[in-house]
């Protein structure tokens, strides 16, 4: 399932557009830019500065940079674990947020969780079977995880977090057979995790599905939210549960990261707009922005540019908000879509629709513009899917809002989570004093990946600093290929120059990535 290798090393695509994407993606990705375009998903707008404003701390134990899902996550591991333990002095745990909290990609996702185990033969294939089913089993866990995060908080209502079943619907022959050998092997390999998948073919197509025109259907369990409405409750929690050990700081981009040797034990110096910051602990949770500050993962991690929108659905379409969402499979590309309860069609994909299929969306870090070939695509599909007359006539505003926002894939596949090595920082670790770490490059793929990554996250800190031993700190449930190694770190850079003939075996991965990104569906 390749996607940067091979649209990198496409000899159909002009030499001088790969070149161009490469140059993009060794490039600095600077931080977020105070210009966007306008997620349907951040309203209304939670303003976390409303209270009074005050100094930025001078010094604190971490620092948090970036406020999507994975902070929060990490955020919520260390406060939570921490003030549980006696013998713990209370943290100090700050977050940075260039722009507003939640601005970023989780604020602009599909809001889909969803994992379609379409990769499990190809994960078995190249790591063995238990290494697949327990990478499948990390992604599957998320489901449950973030519904009962909400139920817990009490934000089950307000967020619309609900389990679905997803309809992924091929439109080719030949795509529909592969599905179907995909989802043999992956009943076969793992059954009990997949009793609930099914397959509908032809005439045995459900009605009520109003997807007559496809081949067939794969249909399982999966969950849909309003993730930048989870994010921001999960926050206000933590603001209320640890008012003095908890910081958010908005509008305050991190500059730079330095080392402090003035003090009796080493600290980093992190450099913001509005001050500087001495820390212990540096957590990078700024997905496509990451090599911004972590120099050494140009080339490793990259942003890529996606597209969704929020369209009114016509007047013969059922709302299916609480049965269903969707993936459209095409032959080359596919969409992602849920539904709200009050019907909008939460519409994202193209991506196989920009130009040059994709690459100039490649290596790109901003979320201002629109892609035009995209908002042509996304504007026209669901009434050409589900069907003129099965659609109707849209009342109103056919597309309430379209936007863009910045995903994060790395070389491998595999997000990078863990602590950072000297290497790749370009800054000493301070061993027992202290270190930078990163939890980034989630594939758009962030809804089954970026909350238990964060949690692990927070885990391998707590071991280090000796607040959690044993069995508390047990993480064997997380996969090994998504852990920072110097090996990896050896092995994954992406090449500077473009070829005229495909030559992925001498890029020397372990595992390709996907060809086409479902941003944030899984």
């Amino acid at each position: 399932m390749p996607f940067a290798t091979d649209i990198l090393t496409d000899p159909s695509l002009p030499i001088s557009a790969r070149q161009q994407a490469l140059n993009r993606v060794h490039a600095d990705p600077g931080i977020p830019k105070s210009s966007t375009t306008s997620s349907f998903w951040i309203q209304p707008k939670h303003d976390f500065s409303q209270t009074p404003s005050k100094p930025l701390p001078t010094e604190t134990d971490t620092v948090i940079i970036g406020s999507g899902i994975t902070g929060a996550s990490i955020a919520r591991t260390l406060l939570q674990t921490r003030t549980s333990q006696p013998k713990a002095s209370k943290p100090s745990v700050v977050l940075l947020e260039a722009r507003t909290i939640c601005s970023g990609a989780t604020g602009r996702n599909g809001g889909h969780i969803l994992e379609t185990a379409d990769e499990y033969a190809e994960l078995a294939d190249q790591f063995g079977v238990d290494d697949a089913r327990k990478i499948l089993k990390f992604r599957l866990a998320h489901l449950h995880e973030i519904l009962a995060v909400a139920k817990e908080l009490g934000i089950t209502e307000e967020t619309q977090a609900r389990k679905v079943q997803f309809l992924s619907a091929y439109f080719t022959k030949d795509t529909w057979k592969e599905a179907l050998e995909r989802l043999r092997r992956f009943k076969e390999g793992m059954p009990e995790e997949s009793a609930e998948w099914t397959s509908y073919e032809g005439d045995a197509i459900p009605q009520e599905f109003r997807l007559a025109r496809a081949s067939g259907i794969v249909a399982g369990p999966a969950g849909a939210l309003w993730p930048y409405k989870f994010v921001t409750g999960i926050f206000s929690r933590l603001k209320a549960d640890y008012p003095n050990d908890f910081r958010m700081e908005e509008n305050t981009p991190v500059t730079a990261i330095q080392e402090d040797t003035s003090s009796s034990a080493p600290r980093y110096k992190v450099e913001t707009s509005r001050g500087t910051i001495l820390a212990r602990h540096v957590i990078h949770c700024t997905n496509a922005h990451v090599a911004h500050l972590v120099p050494g993962l140009r080339g490793r991690i990259f942003p890529v540019r996606g597209q969704m929108s929020a369209q009114t659905p016509g007047d013969q379409f059922p709302c299916q908000a609480s049965e269903h969402s969707w993936l459209f499979n095409y032959d080359r590309g596919f969409d992602y879509l849920t539904q709200l309860r009050e019907g909008q069609m939460m519409l994202g994909g193209g991506f196989a629709k920009s130009e040059h299929g994709g690459l100039s969306d490649l290596g790109i870090s901003t979320d201002s513009e629109l892609s035009l070939d995209i908002d042509i695509h996304l504007s026209g599909v669901l009434s050409a899917v589900f069907g003129r007359k099965d659609w109707g006539r849209v009342q109103g505003d056919p597309i309430q809002a379209m936007w863009t926002g910045n995903m994060a894939f790395s070389s491998d596949s595999f997000p990078w989570v863990g602590r950072l090595p000297g290497a790749v920082t370009r800054r000493a670790d301070h061993g027992d004093d202290g270190s930078e770490w990163v939890c980034a490059a989630f594939g758009g793929e962030g809804m089954v990946q970026a909350w238990l990554c964060g949690k692990a996250l927070g885990t391998m800190l707590l071991e280090r600093d000796g607040v959690l031993v044993g069995s508390d700190a047990d993480i064997s449930w997380f996969p090994e290929q998504l852990r920072v190694s110097e090996e990896r770190f050896g092995v994954t850079e992406l090449p500077r120059e473009a070829v005229v003939e495909r030559q992925r075996a001498s890029l020397q991965m372990g595992v390709t990535l996907n060809l086409y990104p479902r941003w944030d569906l899984k």
